[in-house]
């Protein structure tokens, strides 16, 4: 009976000391909250104990947790918080005993030396072990002033990237990354999100208008289909060495854009963001308000089409206005005087007006993320807007400790009317060159059609009114894209991850556009009208197998490992209708059509098979050595040369670390060198192998009729090769309170696809062939300082630099140029020996010392020679920010210097009189004073002849040189004053935090151009450098505001 007891109690007393053993070994909970200096709550901030492989990502409301497993909840481990541009901070905690609150406050870091940056393939590595030129923008420096294209919020805030905004509101933004890689090819940089390449393919924005289906209306680059509320950070591959790993099409450069991602909270975070901006035309030209339309001083207006005195010119050389009764097209005898603001009238104040509510949360297991928002432009053109809806929902799923799924679904529809022209025959700016300065544009508003239903306006011979354009001819287009992936990650031991990742990137377009009876650029005058339709399909999906390791061999020596392959199949298909006349009137339908309707029929499929690797090992923390290698088959070479094999190399040496006693000499506190190479190959468009037949519109008899295109075929095309080098040198002073990040590259691309004119006698136009060279060599330099820190209160300031010229070392040979577009007989053009882009067109007749030499008094016109060249010397950026405790001001001023541009505004501005400065030689009357031009005459006698102001500046008409200019400018292209809310009065609105802020872009441009905005493209071709009546870039002012509930 004792021994029963002694058992008894011996089973109570380890039953008693059975929770003592459990809660020693207990799972450790560590949660808290990731604040900025503001004290604003930070989201997608990596927390974790490195030692031990656990962490967690904090949400919109900054807040975090993850559990330690009991078996390993022993000691002390340092807890690491950090994000891409903000400083890392790391603490101390002990396990085992209960659960930890850990609260952390990030700085932002001026420095970009040192960190995590997203590289290929969208890995995450520390800054001072890569060899190549990388650069980062946070969520918060690119979300300064809201503008709805992220890629815009880049201009002059990454080096070495040229980007310029196309002047219409919606339209496409031109990006170059270390200048122009491809003769005649594709120069963009290759966007990829969240580890899967999307499309940015355009739509129009070709200046020469009618000529195409789309009619010279810029309907904007599809990257602008990402929100930019949904952005965490995006890093920018600079060129071959960096983006090697990404295939043929890297030799660009790489934008990486990486969205934001949900929490492990269980309580779901809402992150509410709008904001409310109001545009105007940054720039007008300056117009003359003394001469009304006319010519040699003289006007009466009949009908508009010849039938009065001058009614039927449209320039600005008519009588002076100075009241007198005139006959005009609003009646008889009305008071000739000027309208001096009836071009500034005509357009709106636009309003840009969105807003995004963004929901996140998880646990332990999962973590997710969904984000709603909608974007309203109403534009500065009347009877124009886009609307904008965007849905991303993304999340992971641990589904075992060793199987990590994620997926991410992102919807975007988007719809516009009446997007802008940009070309002469389109742009709404073409007629303002042209109109009369007596012209009341609230008449042409009040009434765009008379009592008979007719058209109403100034002037019948050449142009319509330009409101009835806007409202009676309709444009309207929808884009509807989804962009879907999926991953599933296995890791087998801690350092080894195999995932297979499938992406695919999906849109339809459809365009249509209706012209009224009596449209003159797109209808044909004896009919009632005409229409033109246009759908794009287009798709790619990119799924990848790849291996990633990382060991630590050594307490010192770290390899890393990545092995993978990929498959890539992209298509594309085009179908359009179009006629120039329609029988009866407002039925825009191929039934209707009177004159036979042009068809477009394309599709385009390619495939890219890769397999890839890389292999990098770290010593000590201060020396890396990185090789990587891809081996790509593409369907659009032949046979033989359809496999092409490239590898890269780089290295870097942290100095300061090898070296430990160079720390602090001159105040230096880190120091890095690095240098890389590498090799791209790329392949040549689809279908250029063998020739191919597109349908015809007519039919001969019953049956169709096919065409072959006008380009010959070449079944033995090789890829393209791009080769690079490049070193950088990264300094820091002070702390790193000063650093600079300095890179010197050189790009070779050889072997070129380009189509090669020949005879027409050969039935075609051009040919495929390998031929042409062209070198990129370029400085960059990114210095940030910060000049004053104490307490609350903060300067910084960072500066940005950039050189690059590119040549075309050669051509085919015997070939000479190869023109890339052109206008009024100016061309810009690729010629062996000169640097890319150069502005070719004729000159104006000079003696040996520079003197005009004239006949009649008149310039005269020389032969075709070289103007200039599109490329500019350099770009900078120059940000700052300063913070006064709940108050930060930032300003961003973007610069371009150097290149040329050759201006139509300008020319036809002159020819037409309509300018301020064609009032010379006519202050007085229309032909008194008169001019004398400063010249010789063909003896080389002085000139004494007096001309006319009209007979002078339309002397000028084709004269090139004349209206060729420095591109340079400087715009004040951001500014933000903000406003954080203390915490007790977010609070009082049920918040965390809330922010406001008063923002403007395109304030202000310094340039010596006159009457344009000398920033503008033409989509995202290879063809700039000639204005042609372009709007300018609107400048805006409005209000953001961000609330965290």
């Amino acid at each position: 009976m004792r021994a029963v007891r002694l058992r008894l109690l011996a089973a109570l007393a380890l039953f008693g000391l059975l929770p003592a053993t459990l809660a020693a070994q207990q799972a450790t909970l560590v949660s808290g909250v990731v604040t900025s200096e503001a004290g604003q709550p930070l989201s997608s901030v990596q927390v974790a104990i490195p030692t031990l492989g656990v962490g967690a990502i904090t949400r919109e409301d900054g807040r975090y947790s993850f559990t330690v497993a009991a078996e390993r909840a022993r000691g002390t481990a340092s807890v690491v918080a950090r994000r891409i541009g903000l400083q890392q901070k790391t603490a101390t905690i002990t396990l085992g005993q209960g659960p930890v609150t850990l609260n952390f406050t990030l700085a932002a870091s001026v420095s970009q030396l040192e960190g995590l940056v997203v590289t290929a393939l969208g890995q995450t590595r520390e800054k001072s072990q890569l060899g190549t030129a990388v650069q980062s923008v946070t969520s918060d420096q690119l979300n300064t002033t809201h503008d709805p294209n992220v890629v815009n919020q880049l201009a002059g805030k990454v080096s070495g990237v040229v980007i310029t905004g196309a002047g219409t509101q919606g339209g496409s933004v031109n990006v170059r990354v270390r200048g122009f890689t491809s003769i005649t090819g594709n120069n963009n940089p290759l966007y990829v999100v969240d580890g899967v390449p999307i499309s940015n393919g355009g739509r129009g924005g070709d200046p020469s208008g009618a000529s195409n289906l789309d009619n010279g209306r810029d309907f904007g680059s599809a990257i602008s289909d990402i929100n930019p509320e949904d952005v965490e950070n995006i890093s920018v591959l600079k060129g071959p060495n960096a983006a090697a790993l990404y295939g043929s099409r890297a030799a660009n450069g790489v934008v990486l854009i990486t969205t934001k991602k949900g929490g492990v909270s269980s309580r779901v975070a809402t992150q509410i963001t709008a904001s409310n901006t109001w545009d105007r035309p940054s720039i007008l030209p300056d117009y003359q308000n003394l001469y009304g339309q006319g010519s040699g001083g003289q006007f009466k207006y009949v009908d508009g089409q010849g039938g009065g005195i001058q009614d039927g010119n449209d320039q600005s050389f008519g009588p002076r206005l100075d009241g007198r009764l005139i006959d005009q097209f609003t009646g008889p005898q009305q008071p000739w005087v000027a309208h001096p603001d009836n071009v500034k009238n005509f357009f709106n104040t636009g309003q840009t007006r969105d807003g995004n509510i963004a929901f996140s949360g998880g646990s332990d297991r999962t973590s997710a993320r969904l984000s709603l928002g909608g974007e309203n432009v109403d534009g500065i053109i009347p009877n124009s807007f886009l609307r904008k809806v965007t849905a991303l929902a993304n999340g992971s799923l641990n589904v075992t400790d060793k199987v990590t799924a994620t997926g991410a679904l992102n919807y975007v529809r988007n719809t516009g009317q009446n997007r802008p022209g940009v070309g002469y025959n389109s742009g709404i700016l073409e007629q303002f060159v042209w109109f009369g300065r007596q012209v009341d544009t609230d008449v042409l508003k009040a009434k765009m059609t008379d009592e008979n239903g007719n058209l109403f306006n100034w002037n019948y011979n050449f142009h319509n009114n330009p409101y009835w354009l806007q409202y009676e001819n309709p444009e309207k287009d929808v884009r509807d894209r989804t962009i879907v992936s999926g991953s599933l990650a296995w890791r087998p031991v801690g350092w080894v991850t195999a995932t297979v990742r499938s992406g695919t990137d999906f849109y339809r377009y459809n365009i249509d556009q209706q012209f009224a009876a009596g449209n003159l650029n797109f209808s044909d005058p004896n009919y009632a009208g005409a229409f033109s339709y246009l759908r794009d399909v287009s798709s790619e999906n990119n799924t990848d197998l790849l291996i990633l390791a990382n060991r630590s061999v050594t307490s010192r020596l770290v390899l890393n490992g990545t092995l993978g392959g990929n498959v890539r199949n992209q298509s594309t298909s085009t179908e359009g209708v179009g006629t120039a006349g329609i029988s009866v009137p407002n039925i825009y339908n191929v039934s209707n059509a009177a004159i036979t309707p042009s068809n477009v029929q394309f599709f385009s499929n390619r495939r890219v098979n890769s397999v890839y690797g890389a292999a990098s090992f770290t010593w000590d923390e201060w020396f890396t050595v990185e090789g990587t290698a891809r081996n790509d088959w593409s369907s659009t070479l032949p046979p033989g040369n359809n496999s092409y094999f490239y590898p890269s190399v780089n290295s870097s040496v942290v100095l300061t670390e090898a070296v430990p006693a160079l720390k602090g000499m001159g105040g230096l506190s880190y120091a890095k060198l690095r240098g890389a190479y590498a090799q791209v190959g790329a392949d040549a468009a689809p279908y250029q192998l063998r020739s191919t037949y597109q349908g015809f519109s007519q039919k001969f008899g019953a049956n169709p009729l096919y065409t072959l295109t006008n380009t010959l075929a070449n079944a033995d095309l090789k890829p393209e090769r791009t080769r690079s080098t490049e070193g950088g040198l990264e300094l820091g002073f002070g702390d790193n309170r000063l650093t600079v990040d300095m890179s010197l590259y050189d790009k070779t691309t050889s072997d070129q696809i380009i189509n090669l004119a020949v005879s027409s006698a050969s039935g075609f136009t051009s040919r495929s062939v390998n031929a042409g060279k062209i070198q990129n060599k370029g400085f960059e330099a990114l210095v940030s300082v910060v000049p004053f820190r104490r307490n609350t209160t903060e300067w910084t300031s960072t500066f940005n630099f950039s050189s690059n010229r590119g040549r075309v070392v050669e051509l085919y040979p015997g070939l000479q140029t190869i023109v890339l577009g052109g206008t009024w007989s100016a061309t810009v053009e690729a010629r062996a020996g000169e640097p890319y882009g150069t502005i070719r067109g004729y000159g104006i007749k000079k003696d040996a010392n520079g003197n005009y030499i004239l006949a009649g008094g008149l310039p005269q016109r020389d032969t075709l020679q070289v103007l200039g060249n599109v490329q500019p010397n350099w770009v900078g950026g120059w940000n700052n920010t300063f913070r006064f405790g709940n108050v930060s001001i930032g300003a961003l001023l973007d610069t371009h210097q150097g290149g040329k541009l050759f201006s139509v505004t300008n020319m036809f501005g002159e020819y037409t009189g309509v300018l301020a400065n064609t009032v010379q030689g006519r202050e007085v009357d229309w032909d008194n004073p008169g001019i004398v031009v400063p010249g010789v005459t063909s003896k080389g006698t002085p000139n004494t002849t007096t001309v006319t102001s009209e007979d002078y500046f339309q002397s000028f008409f084709r004269l090139h040189e004349r209206y060729v200019y420095d591109a340079s400018y400087t715009k004040l292209r951001e500014l933000r004053i903000g406003y954080e809310l203390p915490t007790s009065w977010a609070n009082r609105m049920y918040a965390q935090s809330a922010n406001i802020a008063l923002v403007g872009r395109n304030l202000k441009t310094w340039t010596k151009v006159p009457n344009i905005d000398p920033e503008f493209n033409y989509s995202t071709t290879n063809y700039q450098g000639m204005e042609f009546a372009t709007l300018p870039n609107p400048r805006s002012l409005g209000f953001n505001i961000r609330i965290t509930p």
